[in-house]
């Protein structure tokens, strides 16, 4: 049995990139986020105390989005992940992080960590 939560399409608007001209201006980045949470987790009760909420997890990660710049799209998903680790007990985590428009002939380029 397997139970996940998950947000797709978060735009996470902040500066980020390697060269300094990058991130003089703040770019928007496209963000999937799938948690999977213990799988021994039945929903019978209808609480929301038996999984996570889905405006904790974003607000977790606009708030880490706007408080940092970072130069690569690595560490801010490390950092993200660490912290969803760090306050929720889940199993795994596969989050995808784009940001579009960077290389001339490329719509997105981006990140996929699967922990």
């Amino acid at each position: 049995m397997s139970n996940y939560i998950f947000l797709h399409g978060l735009q996470l608007k902040t500066k980020i990139g390697v060269p300094d001209l990058e991130r003089e201006n703040f770019q928007v980045l496209h963000i999937d986020i799938d948690i999977k949470l213990d799988s021994n987790l039945t929903f019978n009760e209808d609480d929301i105390d038996q999984t996570i909420d889905y405006a904790e997890i974003e607000k977790l990660i606009l708030n880490i989005g706007n408080n940092h710049q970072y130069r690569l799209l690595e560490s801010l998903g490390e950092e993200i992940i660490a912290t969803i680790k760090s306050r929720f007990l889940i199993e795994g985590i596969e989050l995808k992080i784009a940001k579009n428009k960077i290389l001339p002939h490329t719509d997105f380029v981006g990140i996929v960590f699967k922990r």
